[in-house]
């Protein structure tokens, strides 16, 4: 039987749709619990929960988070004793899982099992570390290594590594106008967070700037459906 490879294009569109429209999520790192409670009615408990409501945790087969649904309504459970870093990661992966729709069951294929595991990992990735960012501050100067994303996105070592990883091997320039369709709201929302980091220096052009030639434009298009009427 034939298997779907990792929609790797879904995964970064549904990151970008949160990255974009969310009120939860203005600066890093991410406030994870706060954009899950903003985008679903999933409850999100501490394994220490489940135990008290006498759930086997052990066949979670997850010791850093699993989502489950019971009667309708979808559960998140997570390990409140692993660092902030995994702890923000692991929400967003089962998180990640609900976006896609994925099938909570326990998958026999490692192939199909695999495929999902990915999907989450790079939607979760991409909130967490947001390549439109990444680019910007590399454009500018900023030499992006695992210390760097680890100081100012507040992810694991093992997290950093991973992103640095995928993101050598993208071409941006082949990116779908679909993929496209968010990068200047994204850049424009966290703006202040890039510059923050690293102040665009001698630079004519700004996002502040193209938005109100824009504005402008825009009215000279309106005088113009007027004048000709």
């Amino acid at each position: 039987m034939a298997y779907n490879k990792p929609d790797f294009k879904r995964a970064y569109i549904l990151a970008n749709e949160i990255l974009a429209a969310s009120n939860m999520l203005c600066k890093f790192p991410v406030n994870t619990k706060a954009i899950v409670k903003e985008w679903s009615d999933i409850s999100i408990h501490k394994y220490e929960f489940a135990v008290e409501c006498g759930i086997d945790i052990e066949a979670f087969g997850s010791k850093a988070a699993v989502l489950q649904c019971k009667s309708g309504r979808y559960i998140l459970f997570y390990n409140s004793n692993d660092s902030a870093p995994r702890i923000r990661f692991s929400i967003l992966h089962e998180f990640g899982h609900y976006r896609f729709g994925h099938e909570l069951k326990n998958y026999a294929n490692q192939e199909e099992y695999g495929r999902i595991e990915i999907e989450a990992n790079c939607f979760a990735a991409q909130i967490l570390m947001p390549e439109q960012v990444l680019n910007e501050l590399k454009k500018r100067g900023a030499y992006i290594n695992v210390d760097f994303l680890m100081n100012y996105f507040g992810v694991s070592e093992l997290a950093a590594k991973k992103r640095i990883e995928t993101m050598g091997k993208v071409n941006y320039e082949w990116r779908s106008e679909e993929e496209q369709m968010f990068d200047e709201t994204i850049l424009y929302k966290y703006k202040d967070f890039i510059d923050a980091i690293l102040p665009k220096k001698n630079s004519v052009f700004s996002l502040d700037r193209e938005y109100d030639m824009q504005q402008e434009r825009d009215s000279w298009d309106l005088d113009k459906r007027y004048r000709y009427r």
